[in-house]
């Protein structure tokens, strides 16, 4: 009984996997499946495989070796073996980090993410697959709410990501995607990174979603993701009605006219004001936009990171550099 309702779940999942690629309009498409040797990219290389001829996909899979522990060799090693017994063509990138570099784990994915589409670009094809989980998404919404998130947006895990970057294994959750594995009776490798209690990620999945969980009474992270999906949703509207905005509100010779950006919606008016600061580089978070919005709605001025001011003298919204500080 137990292995038939085992098959009935890996039929269900892969289902639903190759629904959702039928709906990203990826059939007949080239795929470059991320791997890294772990479970939840060792069960997507196996169902992409698995679905490639029905859905006429032309599949390759990369492994970026970071270099910042021993066993990322014998990771990269995992992942060839994989490749070659689905009979799938192997990219395997090594790629050069500081281990003192500040926010290692930022710096490895977007050089991960780099590496990733030169290998697509290069081997012409047309998305890169990663094995993001209901579970990762659920997780950066709570990551992104904790950090103060300025933007309804928060949820910032898409299925597609508008760069080349599609995320399958969305309606997953990692327990659901490690009892497939087990289902298919894959081997696959543990991360330590996973467990690290230095990382927020990590402290996240091992105690707040748990006691989320707990208090609740079921399992939070489905919910926790599906809200930000529709959040993110929400959040490309709004932020396209933004740009649209941005445009209707400028001057002549540049900056925005105060009255028609503080007639604007909040929630618009809120992107307007992050897009404006983000196009001068600077960071956007909650207290800064509320900075900036306060100084648009008094008409006086607010002063910003990287010795930055916004001025609505006149009515007008400007970026300008800060007055040098008088020495004491």
């Amino acid at each position: 009984m137990e292995k038939t309702q085992e098959r009935l779940a890996v039929t269900r999942l892969q289902g639903e996997l190759e629904r959702g690629l039928r709906r990203l309009g990826l059939t007949g498409r080239g795929i470059l499946a991320a791997a890294s040797g772990g479970v939840d990219s060792t069960v997507l290389l196996h169902a992409l495989a698995a679905a490639a001829p029905r859905l006429e996909l032309r599949l390759e899979v990369a492994t970026v070796d970071h270099g910042l522990c021993p066993e990322s060799r014998a990771w990269a090693d995992a992942v060839e073996r994989s490749a070659a017994s689905l009979s799938v063509r192997c990219h395997r990138v090594a790629v050069q980090l500081d281990p003192a570099s500040s926010g290692l784990e930022a710096v490895a994915r977007d050089a991960r993410y780099v590496a990733l589409e030169r290998v697509r670009r290069q081997a012409g094809l047309d998305v890169v697959a990663t094995a993001h989980t209901a579970s990762d998404q659920a997780e950066t919404l709570l990551m992104r709410l904790a950090r103060g998130a300025a933007l309804g947006g928060a949820g910032s895990v898409l299925e597609e990501r508008g760069d080349h970057v599609v995320r399958p294994l969305l309606f997953a959750t990692r327990a659901e995607v490690e009892a497939w594995a087990r289902a298919l009776e894959l081997s696959w490798v543990n991360d330590p990174m996973n467990e690290d209690p230095s990382l927020l990620r990590a402290r996240i999945r091992r105690e707040a979603l748990p006691a989320l969980s707990a208090a609740v009474g079921f399992d939070a992270q489905p919910a926790l993701a599906r809200f930000a999906r529709l959040a993110e949703e929400d959040d490309r509207l709004l932020t396209l009605e933004a740009r649209r905005a941005l445009e209707r509100c400028g001057l002549v010779g540049g900056g925005l006219d105060r009255l028609a950006v503080q007639a604007l919606a909040g929630p618009v008016r809120r992107r307007v004001v992050a897009l404006l600061l983000s196009s001068a580089g600077l960071p956007v978070d909650a207290l800064v936009i509320e900075e900036a919005l306060r100084a648009v709605a008094e008409g006086g001025t607010a002063t910003l990171p990287k010795d930055q001011l916004l001025s609505c003298a006149n009515d007008q919204v400007r970026l300008e550099p800060a007055p040098p500080r008088r020495a004491s």
